[in-house]
C-alpha cells in the first residue's frame, strides 16, 4: 500500500449494531448528547419519537441500549469514551435492565402471519434479554404462539420477581425497585404496510378490540407496577397507529416536534464535515468537503422537525449510500442519481396516501405543489384514528406527509397561529412530480394519444419551431383555460417532461443538477439528449418560463425571455457538458402558447 494512501473508516450504511462500531472501524455521527434531553427531569419517561424511514432510528435505539443497560456496564468506556455524553458523566448510565423489541419485520401477508410474527418479535426481544441476563429464568414454550399479550404479561411478571430477588432489601423499602427500560423500534411499520394493502385488516388490528391496544395496555399495567417498567422509548414513522398505542398506553407523549430532538436522527452539516473525510478520499476525488456537502444539500437536506429548530438535517441513509458510491468510483457523481433504494420512497406510496383522503383534498394539495406554495395547518395531527373516520381530512393528510418525510416544517414561515410545511428537497419534489404525473397526466387519453414533434432535435437542427408548435398544441388540448390561468412554471416543466419521457425516443431529465463554474449548483428545467451514444449525440438544454394569459403583457414576456436567456447561457457552461455538443434554448409560454423558442449563442 502506498504510504500516502488515506486510511478510511468503514461505511456504516445498513448497520445498526452500535456496540461494534468502534471495533469494526465504522464511521458514525455522535448523537449521544440527545441522551441528556431524555434524562432531563422535565422529560416524560414514556416518549414517542417519530421519524421517516431510513433516518437512523434503529442505530439510535441501539446506542440507548448500550448506554442504559446494566449488561454493558463493563464496556461503557470502550463504547462511549470521547463521545459528547461521556463528558457529562450522567449517573443514569448502565443502571437499567433494557429489553428492546423490533417490529420492522412483522409479516403482513395475512392476519395469522402477522399475529405469529408479532409474537416472534416479542419473543426475540425476550431471548436477547435472557442472553444478557443468564440468571433471568423465563420459559414461554407452552404459550399460544399468536398471543403476544399473554407472552408480555408473563414476561413482566417474571421480571418483577427477578427485580425483587436482585434488589437490596434495605435500599428498596417503599421504593420502586423495577428498573426495566422498554425500547420499541418501528412500532408502526407493519401497521403502515397493512394500511397500504388491506384497510379492513388495518382497522381490525388498530381498533378498540384489536390486539395492538391490548398489547400496549399490558405495557401500561407494567408501568404501574413499581417492580417492573421504569421507562420506555418508542420510535416509529407516523402517527396513524398512535391512537392504538395511546388508547392502551395513554401515558405516552408524542415528542416528535420537540426542539431538543430535531437532530436525533439524520445528519447535520457539522456531522457530514466529520464523516466525509473518514469515508471518502477527497484528495483523490478532487473535491473538498464543503464542495461535496454543497452538492448533496439540495438533494438530501432540508428536513426540519421542529419549528424552533436551528438546523435542518440530511437523510442519513441517502448520504451514506451516496458517499459509498463516491468512494467506489472516485468520481464526483451527481447525488440525484444515487437515491438509496432501501429508503422505499416512491410515487406509489404517495398515491396511496392521496387515495385514503377525503374527496377533493388531494386536488388542493396537488394544486398548491404545482403553484409552488407552502402548506399551512393549525397543528400536526398526533393521533390519527382511521377507525373513527375512514379517510384523512386535510390536516391529517398533511401530517402524514410530514411524518413520512414528503413534507417538512418551514420554520421561517411558521408562527404561533399556523404551522407551515414545504417539500424538503429535490428528491422529494421529484417524487411529488412523479405521483402527480401518474394521477393527473398519464390517465388522460389526450396525453397518451398526442406526440411531440422532436424530428428537428433528432436531426440536430437549430430550428426547433416544429417542436415548440407541437408543445403548444399538446398543452392546449390537455389543459382547460381555467387550469392554464393557475398553472405554474413547475406544472409546465412537469407536463412536458412527463410527455417526452413517455415517448421513449430520447433521454430527458427534469431539474437536472449542474455544476456551473463560478455559480455553484444550478438546476436546468429540461435536458433532452438525442442520438445517445452516436456520433451526432446532442444535448438540447431548455430553460422554461411561464406567464398566465392574463399576465402576459409584452414587457412581461420580454422580461421572462431575458431571464431564461441569461440562465440557460450560464447552464451551458456546466462541467457536466464538457466535450458535449449542447444547444441552449429559452422557451417562454403564455398560457398554452409558446411565445418564444430561441437558440442562445
Amino acid at each position: 500500500m502506498n504510504k500516502d494512501t488515506v486510511k478510511l473508516l468503514n461505511n456504516p450504511y445498513g448497520q445498526v449494531n452500535y456496540e461494534s462500531f468502534r471495533a469494526d472501524r465504522r464511521a458514525f455521527a455522535d448523537k449521544s448528547i440527545i441522551i441528556q434531553s431524555l434524562d432531563d427531569e422535565g422529560m416524560t419517561p414514556y416518549p414517542v419519537l417519530l421519524r421517516p424511514r431510513r433516518f437512523g432510528k434503529s442505530t439510535f435505539i441501539q446506542m440507548l441500549k448500550c448506554f442504559y443497560d446494566l449488561s454493558y456496564k463493563d464496556r461503557y468506556d470502550e463504547i462511549f469514551s470521547g463521545m459528547d455524553i461521556y463528558k457529562e458523566n450522567l449517573p443514569s448510565h448502565n443502571t437499567y435492565h433494557v429489553i428492546n423489541f423490533d417490529f420492522s419485520k412483522v409479516n403482513t401477508q395475512s392476519s395469522a402471519a402477522m399475529l405469529n410474527s408479532f409474537f416472534t418479535a416479542v419473543a426475540n426481544g425476550i431471548d436477547n434479554f435472557k442472553r444478557r441476563y443468564p440468571d433471568f429464568i423465563f420459559n414461554y414454550q407452552n404459550l399460544d404462539q399468536s398471543d403476544s399479550v399473554t407472552l408480555f404479561n408473563k414476561f413482566a411478571s417474571a421480571y418483577s420477581d427477578y427485580a425483587k430477588a436482585n434488589s437490596d432489601p434495605e435500599n428498596s423499602k417503599n421504593k420502586k425497585i423495577g428498573r426495566l427500560y422498554v425500547m420499541i423500534d418501528e412500532y408502526d411499520n407493519f401497521a403502515n404496510q397493512i394500511l397500504s394493502q388491506d384497510l379492513k385488516l388495518f382497522l381490525s388490528i388498530t381498533g378498540k378490540t384489536g390486539f395492538l391496544k391490548a398489547f400496549y395496555a399490558a405495557m401500561k399495567a407494567a408501568t404501574s407496577d413499581g417492580d417492573c417498567i421504569a421507562k420506555t422509548f418508542i420510535t416509529g414513522v407516523s402517527s396513524v397507529s398512535l391512537d392504538s398505542l395511546t388508547s392502551g398506553f395513554n401515558i405516552t407523549i408524542n415528542v416528535t416536534s420537540y426542539k431538543c430532538f430535531n437532530e436525533y436522527t439524520g445528519f447535520t452539516e457539522e456531522d457530514l464535515a466529520t464523516l466525509i473525510p473518514e469515508l471518502v478520499d477527497t484528495e483523490k476525488l478532487g473535491a473538498s468537503v464543503p464542495e461535496i456537502i454543497a452538492r448533496m444539500k439540495p438533494v438530501y437536506d432540508g428536513y426540519c422537525f421542529s419549528q424552533y429548530a436551528e438546523h435542518t438535517v440530511f437523510n442519513s441513509s441517502m448520504c451514506l449510500y451516496y458517499l459509498n458510491a463516491l468512494r467506489q468510483s472516485n468520481s464526483f457523481l451527481p447525488p440525484e442519481k444515487y437515491l438509496d433504494p432501501a429508503s422505499d420512497h416512491d410515487g406509489s406510496k404517495l398515491k396511496q396516501l392521496f387515495d385514503i383522503a377525503k374527496a377533493g383534498i388531494s386536488d388542493v394539495i396537488i394544486a398548491a405543489y404545482l403553484e409552488n406554495d407552502l402548506f399551512f395547518l393549525e397543528k400536526l395531527s398526533e393521533n390519527i384514528n382511521l377507525n373513527k373516520e375512514a379517510e384523512y381530512n386535510y390536516d391529517q393528510l398533511l401530517s402524514m406527509l410530514y411524518y413520512l418525510g414528503y413534507l417538512t416544517i418551514d420554520k421561517d414561515a411558521s408562527d404561533d397561529s399556523a404551522l407551515a410545511l414545504k417539500i424538503p428537497n429535490l428528491f422529494m419534489s421529484k417524487l411529488f412530480a412523479q405521483c402527480i404525473a401518474d394521477l393527473r397526466l398519464k390517465t388522460s387519453r389526450v396525453f397518451n394519444d398526442t406526440i411531440l414533434d422532436i424530428s428537428a432535435l433528432q436531426t440536430v437542427n437549430d430550428d426547433i419551431s416544429a417542436f415548440s408548435a407541437s408543445c403548444t398544441e399538446f398543452l392546449s388540448s390537455i389543459f382547460t383555460n381555467q387550469v392554464l390561468t393557475h398553472m405554474s412554471e413547475m406544472a409546465l416543466n412537469l407536463t412536458l417532461f412527463t410527455k417526452l419521457d413517455s415517448m421513449k425516443v430520447c433521454f430527458v431529465e427534469m431539474q437536472k443538477s449542474l455544476r456551473v463554474p463560478g455559480d455553484g449548483e444550478k438546476f436546468a428545467d429540461l435536458v433532452i439528449t438525442v442520438n445517445k451514444g452516436k456520433k451526432n449525440e446532442c444535448v438540447y438544454l431548455i430553460e422554461l418560463k411561464y406567464a398566465a394569459k392574463t399576465e402576459a403583457s409584452e414587457s412581461k414576456i420580454r422580461s421572462l425571455l431575458k431571464e431564461a436567456s441569461d440562465q440557460v447561457l450560464k447552464y451551458r457552461s456546466a462541467l457536466e457538458f464538457r466535450n458535449t455538443q449542447v444547444k441552449a434554448y429559452a422557451m417562454v409560454f403564455a398560457g398554452a402558447k409558446c411565445m418564444h423558442c430561441e437558440l442562445q449563442q
